[in-house]
């Protein structure tokens, strides 16, 4: 393959440029050269070595570098028309770039201009969009981002976060757009009417992964420009990462060139930064202040066998990650197909756990790299991942998380759920020091099995722990359909406290007001009602005692109904005790309220 050597004069104060790279294989022999002055030393030279000079960001198309011709025998302006501009009708505006030129005579040997800004301009697509994106298009109010919309070049996307764009290039070529990131397709042009396309994409912030299908093709250049760094590419599959601390490149497949983007050449004189080929494999980072860093070897992939592959949550995709060796973020992806063009879910994190909003039910595949400490994805693990979260399982309602029921007379209970027909409640054993979550299933002690109430009576169940879950069943075209178990809850069942009896309580008098008295048990507490009815929906007095026992002062005269009620320091309670009668008797009472009374003990009554 011929080389080209060329040179920039100094003009200006400009500085010298140096460049040489491969001539691309184009059947004429030809040359580069610009018309562009503040094009920097690294853009010029990496462009040469893609077969396209990119312009700056500030650089509008009218200012495109020239591809220069030298004529050969035979050679007519309609045949380079047709050749780079692919419409012979053009050759006036060749003829007119290159004033003084006969088109009738073209001597040999004779060099034309062929401005880049007349070839074709080639279109782009949006092949996928997931969320909200923007687009800014030159004269033209900013606008929603469609999946389909047709792009142009100069428009810029701006996508906010967990978005995702995916950008179909004319010859094929993909751009998948991250997460919060700012990218403009600074040049699409197409040489000649079905040549090779020059793309230019330039990234603010944000990351793309560019996929170049095929094979190496000399004359297809694409190149993507950071703040700091210029990445040109013909046949691969690499990552860009753009932040305020500067870039990152990785590569999947084939290779890449990676230079630095020297400072505005309009102040003072830089070398041309040296360029560095990137295999598949390796990665390299350009600081802000514009230091490029050593190729690096990428991450290792996270183990797919500890990769969350099932996530029954309704409202999260909540997924615990593993940790990977010299990580200090972790790139997600929740792909709708395998090959990665359908991203439903992207974010990066700080730490190996993933939190996105819930997808629906359905198959997915995740995929995970590392990042290292320079920002450089690493190799990438992708496994399915099953999303079954409905129908949702209905709450439990009683008894509550962690709760103490007595064993005999506990019923589990749960609230409906809206789209079921039927639920499922189990219940399991638990050892003395196993939580919920470590409870066997496969045999549960007792199961309910689609019923349309949403309880279970354990009853039958001798004391001891247990673990509890629920799930709600649906029926879809006659198909039973059951949905997730709700996280189990523990219970224990416990013998309650005896209730007292007749014989258990005491009666004793002082001052003619009676005080009853029971047996206690630590940490008891008692409930007693008093009521003058048997009948009475609501009780005269309703109290919580600490000690057992209670004194009838403050009642007004009559006969009295009492029942007392024992709760455990578990919490259980007891059945009422039967009804004790009780008398009040009209007593004298002095000026404070107290009765009076007898040496005796024994309280005046009135007459």
């Amino acid at each position: 393959m011929p080389l080209l050597a060329w040179r920039a004069p100094v003009h200006h104060g400009l500085p010298m440029i140096s460049c040489l790279h491969p001539l691309p294989a184009f059947s004429p022999p030809f040359c580069w050269t610009t018309l562009v002055r503040h094009l920097t030393p690294a853009l010029l030279c990496s462009a040469l070595s893609v077969g396209v000079l990119a312009q700056q960001p500030s650089t509008n198309v009218s200012t495109l570098p020239v591809l220069q011709h030298r004529v050969r025998n035979g050679d007519t302006l309609e045949q380079l028309a047709q050749r780079y501009l692919g419409d012979a009708r053009l050759w006036q505006q060749l003829q007119a770039h290159n004033r003084g030129i006969d088109p009738l005579r073209l001597p040999p040997g004779q060099v034309l201009d062929i401005p880049l800004s007349l070839l074709r301009s080639a279109s782009a697509h949006v092949d996928y969009l997931q969320g909200r994106a923007t687009l800014t298009r030159r004269g033209s109010a900013t606008q929603g981002v469609e999946r389909g919309q047709q792009l142009q070049e100069g428009d810029r996307l701006q996508l906010e976060p967990e978005a995702f764009v995916s950008v179909r290039l004319a010859d094929g070529s993909t751009v998948r757009v991250q997460a919060s990131s700012d990218v403009t397709l600074r040049q699409l042009r197409r040489r000649g009417r079905a040549g090779s396309l020059q793309s230019v994409i330039e990234l603010q912030q944000g990351g793309v992964e560019v996929d170049v299908p095929g094979q190496r093709d000399t004359t297809r250049a694409l190149e993507v420009l950071t703040p700091v760094a210029a990445t040109s590419v013909r046949g691969t599959r690499f990552d860009v990462q753009a932040s305020t601390q500067g870039s990152a490149t990785a590569v999947e497949r084939g290779q890449v060139a990676l230079q630095a983007r020297a400072p505005d050449l309009s102040q003072t004189p830089h070398p041309s930064p040296a360029r560095t080929a990137l295999d598949a494999g390796y990665g390299m980072a350009i600081q802000a202040n514009g230091q490029v860093g050593r190729p690096t070897a990428l991450l290792a992939a996270p183990s797919s066998a500890d990769l969350p592959q099932h996530s029954d949550d309704a409202q999260w995709l909540d997924l615990p990650l593993p940790a990977i060796a010299g990580a200090q973020a972790y790139r997600v992806h929740i792909l709708a197909d395998q090959d990665g063009a359908q991203v439903l879910r992207n974010a990066q994190f700080d730490r190996p756990h993933a939190r996105f909003v819930a997808v629906p039910d359905g198959q997915y595949w995740l995929q995970v790299r590392g990042v290292d400490a320079q920002g450089i994805g690493g190799h990438k693990a992708q496994v399915p991942l099953r999303v079954k979260a409905h129908p949702v399982a209905p709450l439990p309602q009683s008894p509550a998380p962690n709760a103490v029921g007595s064993a005999g007379a506990t019923i589990l209970r749960c609230t409906p759920v809206q789209e079921a027909q039927a639920y499922v409640l189990e219940i399991a054993p638990l050892g003395e020091t196993q939580s919920a979550a470590q409870a066997d299933f496969t045999h549960p002690a007792l199961r309910a099995q689609d019923r349309s109430d949403c309880q279970l009576d354990v009853a039958s169940l001798p004391p001891g722990r247990y673990a509890w879950r629920t799930a709600s069943v649906r029926w879809v075209q006659g198909a039973r359909d059951q949905g997730p178990y709700l996280p189990a809850q523990t219970l224990t069942l416990a013998t309650p406290p005896s209730t007292p009896l007749a014989t258990d309580l005491h009666t004793s008098t002082q001052q003619g007001i009676s005080t009853l008295h029971w047996p206690d048990a630590p940490g008891q507490r008692y409930h007693l009602q008093v009521l003058a009815q048997p009948s009475d929906a609501q009780p005269t007095r309703d109290l919580w005692l600490e000690a057992p026992q209670w004194t009838a002062q403050d009642l007004p005269t009559g006969r009295w109904l009492v029942r007392i009620q024992v709760q455990d320091a578990n919490g259980l309670l007891s059945a009422f005790s039967p009804l004790r009668a009780i008398q009040v008797l009209p007593l004298v009472r002095d000026g404070s309220g107290q009765a009076l009374g007898t040496d005796a003990g024994l309280g005046l009554e009135h007459q």
